[in-house]
């Protein structure tokens, strides 16, 4: 078998599956909520449970903490008020806030932080919630906190599903050179992601995992429709400007089943980790590949040694059987 035959098996029997059907595979499908956050405040409020718990004096020490999550997002979380270190404020930074916002981002985020949410975010940030960690008592905080991210890139989707007939076309410049297209249709809801790629061996591996996800649905039940096209736009993009520039689409088609009450949290957050979900698996490929290829090349080269002639002098022997060196 082929290393590309063994590439391709290997993405058909793990990675298309728990993807397409949106299933849960913590060895295959990338997180969506941030690992960070959540153990930051899940420390921090564990930090005076346990003193309190052991009947010691506990003071809190202020926190400043910057750090980056995929798709460019930047996250601060902070101690502002110095008289309180129980208060935290958790801001967010990212370059596509203002097409969120119009697609109901400030609505979902009410919805989830309620009075967390600060009318006016910190300078430099486009959302800030601040929380009194002493006061609250919600036992899931630090995961809901951590959705945040999520829960703001849920808001286009969340609309697109509720607006099904609409003819409208959700986009989303969330990447650098990169863009997300939403649009609702009679029955379903298709997502289209533009993808670019700096390497041009990045493509290559691009087109032979992008082309099985189109064939997957071929022999797998109750999965979106996947299209995998190079340079012209899909046809939902055809008199849009922004896609003419761009050169590798992935449309996912969503029918009802995959965002009824019972599923669409689950499609949402899968499907908005695609493109990082895409990347991760085109650098475990090359590792895949590279390993592949070191051990051919390791067989060869003990193929080489097992055929090198033995060097040196042989003893010879005379008719008498007396034995010289030749010099």
């Amino acid at each position: 078998m082929c290393i590309r035959d063994r590439y391709q098996r290997r993405v058909r029997g793990g990675t298309l599956l728990s993807f397409l059907c949106f299933q849960p595979s913590p060895m295959i499908l990338l997180e969506s909520n941030n690992r960070i956050i959540e153990e930051l405040f899940t420390e921090f409020r564990n930090k005076a449970a346990n003193a309190k718990a052991n009947g010691e004096e506990f003071k809190r020490q202020p926190i400043d903490v910057v750090f980056s999550d995929f798709d460019g997002v930047q996250f601060h979380v902070s101690t502002p008020n110095q008289d309180n270190f129980g208060i935290v404020n958790l801001s967010i930074r990212w370059r596509c806030y203002p097409a969120l916002k119009k697609h109901g981002a400030e609505e979902a985020l009410k919805k989830h932080y309620g009075n967390f949410l600060q009318s006016s975010p910190e300078p430099n940030y486009d959302v800030t919630l601040q929380i009194d960690v002493d006061a609250a008592t919600d036992p899931s905080l630090p995961q809901s906190l951590a959705a945040i991210k999520r829960n703001l890139f849920a808001a286009p989707f969340d609309k697109a599903f509720d607006n099904l007939g609409s003819t409208d076309l959700y986009e989303i410049d969330y990447r650098d050179n990169e863009e997300l297209y939403i649009k609702p249709g009679a029955d379903s809801v298709t997502v289209i992601f533009s993808i670019h790629f700096e390497d041009a061996g990045d493509a290559v591996f691009a087109k032979v995992f992008l082309q099985e996800f189109a064939d997957a649905r071929k022999s797998m039940n109750n999965v979106p429709a996947v299209r995998y096209s190079q340079k012209d736009p899909p046809e939902e993009l055809k008199n849009v400007q922004s896609a003419q520039r761009l050169e590798h689409f992935v449309s996912f088609v969503l029918f009802k089943g995959h965002f009824d009450a019972k599923h669409r949290e689950n499609t949402i957050s899968t499907i908005q980790t695609f493109r990082n979900y895409l990347q991760y698996h085109i650098k475990c490929s090359k590792a895949f590949m590279h390993q592949c290829m070191r051990l051919r090349v390791d067989s060869f080269i003990q193929v080489l040694n097992r055929a090198k002639i033995e060097q040196g002098e042989k003893e010879k022997k005379t008719a008498a059987g007396k034995t010289f060196v030749r010099k």
